[in-house]
């Protein structure tokens, strides 16, 4: 059985959006996953009753906001236990095909998605924590430090993946995902993509296929949704309801 985590804190996502997660992996995923949600609310994820899910209760890291994402640091903790190579998903992702791969892709790596900028940009050098792969004895430091460093960490860095970023500009290992396993919806899948980046995107000038809703690679996995719009705002999210 394979690990699948993400991070449930906070109020921007519902129990909802856990049990399309669970759903998901169902649906998209040809061997078996054990579901771990590190959590605030234990007894909310417990009292959804998912076969296969565990919650685990986040540290007291008093997080609020867009600080939430520095709650994925503990999934790096040696006080969890698990089972496999542990694959991250943001819970504003859609799983979309067999993901059974995603644990045999260059096995002695840490994976991640190269920052969506690469649509515009291709040697972006930043890389995107929405989808992640590792082994997890190899990577406690990245949990020590933070807890050791906290307040400097949270003033030098944005957010968690420029955290790891900057870690691993000075460590082997990193590799990113093929750019079409995990594609961001605004620029890489809605009307085929986008011209440009940025919130202020024209219709239908700023986009390559206008006139087709999504486009959707046959190896694209993994719908990534970063900033606006959210998931289940838009018809694509809906039409991938399952």
């Amino acid at each position: 059985m394979k690990d699948v985590c993400i991070v449930y804190a906070g109020d921007k996502f519902t129990p909802k959006h856990v049990e399309q997660k669970r759903l998901q992996l169902d649906t998209h995923c040809s061997i078996p996953t054990r579901l771990t949600v590190l959590t605030d609310n234990p007894a909310t994820i417990m009292g959804l009753g998912l076969h296969d899910t565990r919650a685990i209760e986040l540290p007291k890291w008093m997080l609020t906001g867009r600080q939430l994402w520095w709650y994925k640091v503990f999934m790096f903790s040696d006080s969890i236990d698990w089972s496999s190579d542990v694959l991250y998903l943001d819970l504003d992702t859609i799983i979309l095909k067999d993901i059974a791969h995603f644990w045999t892709y260059e096995t002695n790596n840490f994976i991640i998605c190269q920052d969506f900028n690469r649509q515009f940009i291709p040697e972006y050098p930043v890389s995107n924590s929405s989808v992640m792969r590792f082994n997890p004895q190899h990577y406690r430091e990245l949990h020590t430090r933070f807890e050791q460093e906290r307040d400097s960490i949270l003033r030098k860095f944005r957010g968690d993946q420029d955290y790891l970023t900057d870690w691993f500009k000075t460590r082997p290992g990193k590799l990113w995902w093929p750019h079409d396993w995990c594609m961001s919806y605004k620029w890489e899948i809605v009307h085929g993509g986008t011209r440009r980046g940025g919130p202020d995107l024209e219709f239908p000038s700023d986009y390559l296929q206008p006139d087709t809703n999504w486009v959707v690679p046959n190896t694209c996995c993994v719908a990534v949704f970063h900033g606006k719009p959210e998931v289940y705002d838009t018809e694509f999210g809906t039409h991938y309801t399952y």
